[in-house]
């Protein structure tokens, strides 16, 4: 699993994950995603490079989510694959992290 991350305009900051997230996926990114969570209002999650989607992971984006939402901030997924995208949405990670296709619609949620 790798977590790449990069800084965009209006202080939105764009993580990108690579691999599966699952128990070994979550052990190996989960320090720097909770240190972004900690310290990233605005957190713009790429999918795109997200093959598998765990529970273990699951909670790990949850977590993530609650801490950025607690300081006033937002999580945005962009881009998961069919599986992944269906995990979120039957799980209901799609009602505290909203879904998007486009990076456009992504970067739009932050101003709402």
């Amino acid at each position: 699993m790798e977590l790449q991350s990069e800084e965009l305009a209006n202080d939105i900051t764009q993580v990108a994950l690579i691999g599966a997230l699952d128990l070994a996926g979550t052990e190996e990114i989960g320090l720097k995603l909770n240190v972004l969570a900690g310290s990233r209002k605005r957190l713009l999650m790429d999918m795109t490079g997200l093959t598998f989607l765990s529970s273990m992971g699951i909670r790990s984006l949850i977590t993530v989510a609650k801490t950025v939402t607690r300081r006033g901030g937002k999580v945005v997924l962009l881009k998961p694959i069919a599986a992944v995208e269906k995990v979120l949405v039957t799980t209901g990670c799609d009602s505290m992290m909203p879904i998007h296709h486009d990076q456009g619609a992504a970067l739009a949620e932050f101003a709402v």
